[in-house]
């Protein structure tokens, strides 16, 4: 009898039950499709970079003489003839290379006991592919640190066989076998993966991760002494011992240990962090979804106090009465946790593909846990049954006789005396109006944080709005030409070709960066603040791009000191470039000319932009504009499924939330509505007493959460800054304020459409019961 009669009563709270079912399932959903995700890449992953022995850390250094290497004797002929690069040395003098190699690893390994390093050479090339222009990174084969890692085919034998990635290949209907064209035909001999290489990044534009674009390339060691391209050089190191990341060497920029460094140490921090964000946001929804049901028994529960009382004045205990209650509300819980967790199962695999189709990683067929079953499932299902259980024993806990009184009107919370003072000269029906909106404080609290939730994802995904094209292609979107062109020469300029002259050794407050000069009278390329001013470099003031001025505080006006080649120069700040690739300062070539030249040539030149594609006689390397901003699409495409499920995700908790609670206030206060209609008050005033004042509390929340967002922001801006020298580029306008009370406006008054027409199909005659009983 008891369990028949709270089945009907939770039968006809069906609604409100769908609802926290909706937020149940995606407690469990979200922390078994992102833990199984995670794991089906992590198991892998850590087998493959222990047996290719992955780097510890990285020294990345100079790839230039140095002072006081350019004083050694066998140096002098090669400091001579004008070069310094370490790629012309290694071309002219390849012992000389090799020792000058040798010294830098027994400077960097007297600094640091226990370790040992190994070069690593790499060469970045552009070529056409079909109707695109793709990228490849050549690398070596390692020796002993960060050995290739083959998942089809062989490594190249022969100096035309090479070995690409294989999402690359998938993505480009690539076989092994098949001829690809990279400046010269190479068969394609296998699939490789490199563990120092765990995101395909290339250059310091960190979000041009497109794997269908750009692929690591392995070839023979005289293949890859052949092949024209940009080559840099760095240190790959292992140690047992402390990476010491602090030592003090005239070539070296940077010591950084794995974990810290983008291209290799992301997937540990996306692992571990994912891990930890599928815990927290599962605790969160599902604490979401604990108090709800807890408001929904208590208020239950107050509804049926006079039949509770009853039965326990004819002899049943708390026991009897309490258990239909808590085995419906678990049996509920149970079986909306179960559902969680196959729909997280199923979602898992196209997270795990999600994953890789960004990181170069082997991948393994998700298995299900046991151990994940039980944290998904029966892990909140215990904090069920201790908050319901402890809502219920509380409530049976009184006696028969003060179950089957009145209850006395409850004392004003603390909540409630501050808003009856801020509103002590308003009129007594506003006052009604917006007190009894709080007069449940843990109600309060859940549609609070609700609300707080749900604006984060909201103000977080407006912001990343454009985030990525400002980060990869921004400037590129607004230049005039279509190639950008380097050389080693000085190739006679034709029409629509425009020069510039780059130095990437110089340093800033001792961060490396890339001196750009360029002429006044540039039309291809032009420089703009983030007004959209024009910009252009004077004798005597720089322009710096707003990644630098964000990493060191720059901002117009400032004076800073360049360090080139041993000499400290000062400039004044003209004006701060919108852009984010990398850390650059522009100035006019003719005066970076001279500097470099001791003053000998106003004219030096070592890349070009252009209208039409340079002879690749003159210009070995070629960059198509089109070709860049193309590869920032596939990165585009993934931020915008990001944005739209974060926005889906929070307008869903919070209509859920918003639902439950207003149902519930609807429910709690049936009689109530019925006496404001007795008195004379119409439908739209009763509406606008019993649920407009959640609206406005909606939107003071909302307004609250928006600085609150923009601090979290803030604090993970300055993180991936200053650990992994990433600047996201979040811009926050004026007109983000509207969107978000738009959306929390538009959230609140779908979830309250039921709840209204419930207020108007309540009778006058209800109040009239109340009183005869």
């Amino acid at each position: 009898m008891l369990y028949k009669n709270v089945w009907k009563t939770l039968a006809g709270k069906w609604m409100q039950l769908l609802a926290i079912a909706v937020i149940i399932v995606m407690s469990s959903l979200t922390y078994t499709m992102m833990f199984y995700g995670i794991s089906g890449i992590e198991v892998p992953t850590e087998d493959y970079l222990a047996s290719s022995n992955q780097e510890n850390f990285a020294v990345e250094m100079l790839n230039r003489v140095t002072e006081e290497e350019a004083a050694l004797p066998e140096l002098a002929d090669f400091i001579a003839s004008g070069r310094f690069t370490l790629s012309d040395l290694q071309r002219v003098d390849e012992a000389a290379f090799d020792d000058l190699i040798a010294a830098r690893i027994d400077a960097v390994e007297d600094e640091m006991d226990g370790a040992t390093l190994e070069l690593r050479a790499s060469k970045l090339i552009n070529y056409p592919f079909g109707s695109s222009e793709h990228r490849g990174l050549v690398l070596k084969e390692a020796d002993t640190i960060n050995v290739s890692y083959l998942e089809a085919g062989k490594r190249p034998e022969r100096d035309d066989e090479v070995a690409i990635n294989t999402k690359y290949a998938e993505k480009n209907e690539i076989e092994v076998g098949d001829t690809i064209d990279l400046g010269s035909p190479f068969t394609v001999s296998g699939f490789v993966l490199f563990p120092d290489y765990t995101l395909p990044l290339f250059d310091e534009n960190f979000f041009n991760l497109d794997p269908g674009t750009q692929t690591l390339l392995l070839m023979t060691d005289a293949a890859y002494d052949e092949v024209v391209g940009t080559e840099s050089f760095r240190l790959a190191g292992i140690t047992d011992g402390t990476v010491v990341t602090d030592v003090e060497l005239p070539f070296v920029i940077s010591i950084m240990e794995t974990e810290n460094i983008m291209r290799s140490g992301a997937i540990y921090s996306e692992i571990s962090s994912g891990k930890a964000m599928a815990l927290g946001l599962s605790l969160f929804i599902v604490s979401i979804a604990v108090i709800i049901v807890a408001i929904l028994i208590s208020n239950m529960l107050e509804a049926e106090r006079g039949q509770i009382g009853l039965l326990k004045a004819i002899g049943y205990n708390r026991r009897q009465i309490a258990l239909p209650y808590l085995v419906f509300i678990l049996l509920f819980a149970t079986l909306m946790l179960i559902i969680g967790y196959f729909l997280g199962l199923y979602f898992a695999e196209p997270l795990k593909n999600l994953y890789l189709d960004f990181y170069l990683l082997p991948s393994i067929t998700i298995a299900q846990s046991p151990l994940v079953f039980l944290t998904a499932v029966f892990a909140p299902l215990l904090f069920f049954a201790l908050v319901a259980g402890a809502v219920i024993y509380k409530i049976m806990g009184e006696s028969a006789l003060a179950l089957l009184s009145p209850r006395d009107n409850v004392s004003l919370n603390r909540l409630s005396r501050i808003v009856s003072r801020l509103l002590r000269n308003a009129r007594g029906k506003t006052k009604f109006k917006y007190l009894y909106a709080v007069k449940s404080t843990g109600s309060f609290i859940i549609f609070f944080f609700g609300i707080l939730f749900s604006t984060l994802l909201i103000v977080f995904a407006l912001m990343m709005n454009g985030a990525v094209d400002r980060m990869t292609v921004g400037e590129l979107n607004e230049a005039d030409y279509e190639y950008e062109a380097y050389t080693t020469t000085q190739p006679a300029l034709r029409d629509g070709q425009e020069p510039f002259l780059t130095y990437p050794f110089a340093f800033v407050e001792d961060k490396l960066v890339t001196l750009k000069g360029l002429d006044e009278t540039n039309t291809l390329y032009r420089l703009t603040n983030a007004d959209g001013d024009d910009l252009t470099p004077a004798s005597d003031e720089i322009i710096v791009n707003a990644s630098l001025a964000l990493k060191l505080s720059l901002e117009v006006g400032d004076t800073i000191d360049i360090e080139l080649d041993n000499e400290t120069l000062s400039y004044r700040i003209r004006g701060i470039a919108d852009e984010y690739a990398g850390d650059v300062v522009y100035l006019p070539r003719v005066t970076l000319s001279e500097q470099l030249s001791d003053g000998t040539t106003r004219d030096l030149f070592n890349g070009i932009y252009a209208t039409e594609r340079p002879d690749e006689t003159d210009y070995p390397t070629v960059i198509s504009r089109s070709g860049l901003i193309e590869q920032s699409q596939s990165i585009n495409e993934y931020m915008n499924l990001m944005m739209n499920v974060m926005i889906g995700g929070s307008a869903l908790i919070a209509f859920s939330i918003l639902f439950v609670l207003t149902a519930l206030t609807v429910e709690k206060n049936y009689y109530v509505i019925s006496l404001l209609k007795v008195m004379g008050y119409d439908r739209r005033e009763v509406r606008s007493m019993i649920l407009n004042s959640y609206f406005m509390y909606a939107l003071v929340s909302a307004l609250l959460s928006i600085p609150i967002a923009l601090i979290i922001l803030r604090v993970i801006i300055v993180v991936f800054a200053e650990d992994y020298g990433l600047v996201l580029p979040l811009e926050f306008e004026w007109v983000y304020v509207l969107y978000t009370l738009g959306a929390v406006t538009l959230l609140f008054f779908a979830s309250t459409f039921i709840s209204r027409r419930k207020i108007d199909q309540i009778p006058l005659q209800e109040v009239l019961k109340t009183y005869q009983e």
